[in-house]
């Protein structure tokens, strides 16, 4: 095979993810594409192997050939022909196009992918190229949260330290019940090869080492391309498409690796009982998937599998198969993950490492977890991240196991745990911790300062110029003797929190009469939405005293946002005006207010996005994005139009009347996010905030140029907090 350097992946992958978005505006999705972008490079590699004198697997009337001069609807017609007459046959052909539909109607768009795919000598490109390329087609599809690809893809990091961990052997068998894009039989492929040279080796390792199903036809096609690509079952794939709960495979496995999807079986789907009748019965897809993992492992197989927490702490029958899991199993290892690294956000998932044949005794586990932060896109895992757990796990030789928790160091991340520990829970909960969070701390901002001052020299001069922008402490002489025991990072979220709360409770700046206050600035607004038509006419609703949040000056007052400002208003413009579409990942956390957009026809993203304009404030609505503060203050949008994740509330201010900017601070505030956190509403995971709590949140409004002011300080001090904590 040709050998291809990363710079040509690069582009061709360029080129590939050009289409995409050619696509996209014609309102094909990425899975759509992709999946057909596999059909026809398929068609073409076949074509390319029968150039080259190497026979074809596909039949007359369905190949290249019979593809290529057609054009308009000529070429949908027969393009939808090939696919259902492969669809219909054995071996890799009806693997790779298993319920292969065409989802590219329109001649024009169909042609620009076969003309990209016709471009390239695919067949003869190396291997590991062609795989890579294709991995990396899969890794952008599983992060397009649009498409809920992601629920099929599990972070390549994450797989290959689990396959590092259970280390397959080049003569083992592996599979995957879950095998989603094929990651864990990927990863296993390329852990092994090297193992050995032999060509009986390599053969049984090409063509019999891996199993790997899945009950969703498009992700069949997916797993069986990806591994195509790489010389895996180019004959018969090691793909099938089934339900691994029901359709039983009496085949047993010296590895097992997965990542079953989250949730509980689908309402109608057939009951896992009725043909399991060994199993413990529950609805929990993970309960039931570790119940089918236990019982295809071969006695001294290996398991290295990714669960929810609640596999770990539920009751009753996920009880019961826990008794069965230590019991027969050595469950010797668990990883706690952080939330963040998938695609269903919030889930708290570990991964559960074992063996067949022998009761648990002790549980290691290593809690990367508890203070760790991580995000999709932002900050995503790394391999990296996971070195010291899989050098701590000492593989092959687990006798030399050393803690690294101990009294001197409480929150070390390894720590033993013995079977006696966990019988003296009678439910036998795994749920492991010791490392102690940072404390509710309740120490004011000048306190914070005071330990700044004490241990960072370097932070000498913005903690100066802090003090001198604050009011003055009046508690001065009761905290001289604050412990010193906060991390840099921690204590800047700190000094930001603090600040805001000073900020909104209306000591941050000087109250001034001339500036009025704040009846005469509702006043104007009530006015002014008195003369646009479908507005809300009436006035801005008294707030009960016993109501108010905390107190504040004279000239402020307690208001509901859905009185002063719009809340997800519409936006019209025309079909064909270039506007900014901001999916969630294009937004930062944190107290940042940077974002960053794809340009867009409006009439692509018209219909079922949130719509926004420049000036607009969005405010994530969904866990872990709101608690992690992602809102955004949109300006220099592509014609002043924005759209994007429906998963974002807008709120919109007259800035003639109310300073855009003021508000937008406050949706940074501790206050508002855990105002926001005690609305939630849904399933653990998918939690979002309470229907009416912004339209009717209590908002503590200032006068205009009160608020204009607050801002200027905030501006002047929030970086000088950032620097200081930093420093």
């Amino acid at each position: 095979m040709a050998k291809t350097n990363k710079n040509e992946e690069t582009k061709l992958l360029k080129k590939v993810n050009r289409i995409a978005n050619v696509l996209a505006s014609a309102g094909v999705a990425y899975t759509d594409y992709l999946t057909q972008l596999t059909y026809i490079l398929f068609l073409k590699m076949d074509s390319e192997k029968e150039e080259l004198g190497l026979g074809s697997k596909i039949q007359s009337g369905c190949r290249w050939s019979d593809l290529s001069g057609l054009s308009g609807e000529d070429l949908v017609e027969k393009y939808e022909e090939i696919l259902d007459e492969l669809s219909k046959q054995s071996g890799i052909i009806g693997t790779i196009f298993t319920k292969a539909t065409n989802k590219i109607d329109t001649p024009v768009h169909l042609e620009k992918v076969i003309q990209m795919v016709s471009e390239e000598n695919w067949y003869l490109m190396d291997g590991d190229f062609k795989g890579a390329l294709y991995e990396s087609i899969l890794e952008k599809n599983g992060l397009d949260k649009k498409s809920g690809a992601g629920q099929y893809f599990t972070p390549r990091p994450l797989i290959k330290a689990i396959v590092d961990c259970v280390n397959p052997k080049i003569t083992e068998t592996v599979a995957d019940p879950a095998c989603g894009t094929g990651g864990f039989l990927l990863s296993a492929y390329e852990h092994m090869k090297g193992q050995s040279l032999e060509i009986s080796k390599q053969d049984f390792l090409k063509n019999h080492a891996f199993f790997g199903a899945d009950n969703t036809s498009l992700v069949v096609t997916m797993a069986s391309m990806n591994l195509y690509l790489h010389d895996i079952g180019v004959d018969t794939s090691p793909i099938v498409c089934c339900d691994s709960l029901i359709d039983r495979n009496e085949r047993m496995f010296d590895v097992v690796l997965a990542n079953p999807p989250f949730g509980t079986r689908p309402e109608g789907a057939v009951d896992v009982s009725s043909t399991r009748p060994e199993f413990e019965k529950t609805s929990d897809n993970q309960v039931n998937f570790l119940q089918h993992i236990m019982s295809i492992v071969k006695t001294g197989g290996r398991v290295g599998v990714i669960l929810p927490d609640t596999v770990l702490t539920d009751a009753g029958a996920t009880t019961r198969v826990r008794k069965k899991l230590l019991e027969g199993f050595n469950l010797h290892t668990i990883l706690r993950l952080p939330t963040g690294i998938f695609y269903a956000q919030g889930v708290k998932t570990n991964v559960l490492f074992f063996e067949k044949g022998h009761p648990t005794k002790e549980i290691w586990v290593y809690d990367f977890r508890t203070e760790i932060k991580r995000t999709l896109v932002q900050n995503p895992l790394t391999r990296a991240d996971l070195d010291e757990f899989v050098r701590l796990y000492c593989v092959g030789h687990v006798e030399d196991r050393v803690e690294t928790y101990s009294e001197s160091n409480p929150n070390g991340r390894w720590r033993k745990f013995s079977i006696e520990d966990v019988a003296k829970d009678p439910d036998l909960k795994l749920n492991f911790r010791w490392i102690e969070k940072e404390e509710d701390d309740k120490r004011t901002f000048h306190e914070l300062l005071r330990e700044l001052e004490r241990n960072l020299d370097k932070a000498r001069t913005s903690l100066l110029r802090l003090k001198e922008s604050m009011p003055s402490d009046p508690h001065n002489s009761e905290s001289d003797q604050i412990e010193n025991k906060t991390p840099g990072p921690i204590l800047s979220q700190k000094l930001q929190d603090r600040l805001l709360e000073t900020a909104y409770c209306g000591k941050l700046v000087e109250q001034k009469v001339e500036e009025g206050t704040v009846e005469e600035l509702l006043c104007k607004i009530v006015e002014k939405k008195g003369k646009e038509k479908n507005k809300n006419k009436n006035r801005p609703l008294d707030i009960n005293e016993n109501d108010s949040p905390f107190s504040l000056p004279k000239s402020w007052k307690w208001v509901r946002l859905q009185d002063v400002c719009q809340i997800n208003p519409k936006v019209t413009c025309d079909d064909d005006t270039i506007v900014g579409f901001v999916p969630m990942a294009l937004i930062d956390d944190g107290m940042s207010n940077h974002f960053t957009f794809e340009s867009m026809r409006w009439g692509d993203v018209r219909e079922g996005f949130t719509h926004f304009a420049n000036g607009d404030i969005g405010i994530a609505k969904i866990t872990p994005c709101f608690e992690n503060r992602k809102s955004v203050l949109f300006d220099n949008l592509p014609n002043g139009i924005g759209s994007g994740t429906t998963e974002l509330s807008i709120i919109r201010v007259d800035p003639s009347l109310l300073c855009p900017k003021y508000f937008f601070y406050f949706f940074k505030s501790r206050y508002f996010i855990l105002k926001g956190i005690n609305s939630y509403s849904g399933e653990v995971g998918q939690q979002r905030l309470g229907k009416d709590f912004i339209s009717s949140l209590l908002f503590p409004l200032p006068p205009l140029e009160e608020q204009r002011r607050i801002v200027t300080k905030l501006e002047e001090l929030l970086p000088l907090c950032q620097a200081a904590g930093m420093a």
